[in-house]
């Protein structure tokens, strides 16, 4: 038959320990002395031993007395540190997250998800640059961020994102390759700017799109290539991947982080890792 013990019993016992005595750890405890009496005697009747020596003066431990001490302070600490965390994450009633626009496509099912696993939580979400996420980061504007690319203080590496080169256009011979950018900030394009000068490639600049949207309407239309990560053709049929060696290889992956803000209490960081996790669901990831 099982047999648990109440962390009430314990905090009596650890009272009469510190306080040597009934009477003192009573008043401690601001209980009579029958009732301390009485709990001891309930804890000695589950563990079926004498916790003290009463036949002497002071009061001493007996050896399974001195067993459950050693265990109870920890049992005590673990009580309080759970009821610690359960009472700050749910006073934490919602906090604030950036993503970055290439990740956008796994925030309905994010969100989804999120209702269903922590439906007293809300989740303030904010889309962007990983570049400009992380100044309101620093800035305090928001508590924890999921980016591409750029690294920030306090961050954790969730991943790297595996690239692919999409698009196929008509050129004229001699020609240079039109490359669809989001940002000059955006880490993604100077990967894929880093990337063309490496091998060479001819290429030549679209005029600057103001997010991926506009990148792949770009590519759709056959006006362009761009780097996206790999398997993005699967959300969106109309992106056809390049032909092979046109542009040559793929860009090295990049990293992704989760960011938080330097005053992020450990619950936003809990729950942004839920977030996380549901935002990249399905993506091309390789280790970090």
């Amino acid at each position: 038959m099982q047999r648990d013990i109440e962390v009430k019993l314990l905090r009596t016992l650890m009272a009469v320990v510190e306080e040597n005595g009934f009477a003192r750890a009573a008043q401690t405890l601001h209980v009579t002395q029958p009732t301390v009496s009485q709990q001891i005697q309930r804890l000695e009747s589950i563990i079926q031993a004498p916790l003290f020596q009463r036949a002497k003066r002071p009061l001493r431990l007996t050896p399974a007395g001195r067993e459950v001490v050693a265990h109870a302070r920890r049992v005590i600490l673990l009580n309080n540190e759970v009821l610690s965390k359960l009472s700050t994450l749910h006073s934490q009633k919602s906090f604030s997250m950036g993503c970055s626009v290439h990740f956008a496509d796994g925030l309905r099912s994010m969100l989804s998800q999120l209702a269903v696993e922590r439906p007293h939580l809300r989740c303030a979400m904010a889309t962007g640059l990983s570049a400009v996420l992380a100044d309101q980061l620093a800035r305090g504007e928001l508590e924890a961020a999921l980016l591409l690319g750029t690294e920030t203080p306090r961050c954790e590496t969730l991943g790297r994102l595996r690239l692919a080169w999409f698009g196929e256009v008509p050129l004229v011979p001699g020609d240079r390759f039109p490359v669809a950018l989001v940002s000059e900030r955006s880490a993604l394009s100077i990967r894929i700017v880093d990337t063309l000068a490496e091998r060479n490639v001819p290429w030549r600049s679209v005029p600057w799109c103001s997010d991926p949207v506009s990148v792949r309407a770009s590519v759709q239309a056959g006006l362009a290539y761009t780097a996206l990560p790999a398997q993005t053709h699967h959300n969106h049929p109309a992106l056809r991947p390049a032909p092979p060696g046109v542009l040559g290889p793929a860009p090295e992956p990049l990293p992704v982080y989760l960011a938080f803000s330097s005053s992020a209490p450990e619950p936003v960081v809990d729950a942004a890792r839920a977030v996380a996790r549901a935002t990249l669901k399905g993506l091309p990831l390789s280790p970090p």
